[in-house]
């Protein structure tokens, strides 16, 4: 009988890296062995632990958005169909009161024979996250709150944009997530 052995990996051969910088140097010298999405990857990843907030938000000037009170007939489904969004702030006066998220998935059902307004239609639970905060603290509130959506304020707890899980996960991957 024969038996092969395997060889013991010694644990002082691996390189232990003391930086980002050190780590960025090895993957710049992989040459072959390592494609290029699997470096950026990589990067992404090392480097998404501190990138906060506001670094992906949408900013507040181009968030769309619906009054509480706008009635949902056919005109203004359509409108927001195209869009593109798959849920949207639904707001009091203005972007900084906001009272709610329309989920356009819901209004597929909707009866449009019956005037409803966005605040009938509305999940009125809304989540707030901080600009300062990590992407890395974003990612947990997501995952904890399975909300898709959060508004992003400041100190002054006004608005400054929105974040969702998709803007999230392509920081994380670096790269777009085409629908």
């Amino acid at each position: 009988i024969f038996i092969r052995s395997v060889p013991s990996h010694d644990p002082n051969s691996y390189h232990r890296f003391d930086s980002r910088e050190e780590l960025q140097q090895l993957i710049d010298e992989s040459g072959d062995i390592l494609s290029s999405d699997e470096r950026k990857l990589i990067v992404n990843a090392v480097e998404f632990k501190d990138q906060r907030v506001d670094s992906v938000m949408t900013p507040k000037s181009e968030i769309s958005s619906i009054k509480k009170a706008e009635f949902l007939g056919p005109l203004v489904l359509s409108e927001l169909h195209d869009l593109g969004h798959s849920r949207l702030p639904v707001i009091a006066n203005d972007i900084n009161h906001v009272v709610g998220v329309l989920h356009l998935s819901d209004l597929l059902s909707l009866d449009i024979k019956r005037s409803v307004t966005a605040e009938k239609a509305m999940d009125p639970k809304v989540y707030y996250i901080h600009q300062e905060q990590t992407l890395e603290h974003a990612l947990a509130a997501f995952l904890k709150t399975h909300h898709h959506l959060f508004i992003v304020i400041n100190n002054e707890r006004e608005t400054v944009g929105l974040i969702t899980l998709e803007d999230v996960m392509e920081a994380f991957l670096g790269r777009k997530i085409l629908d």
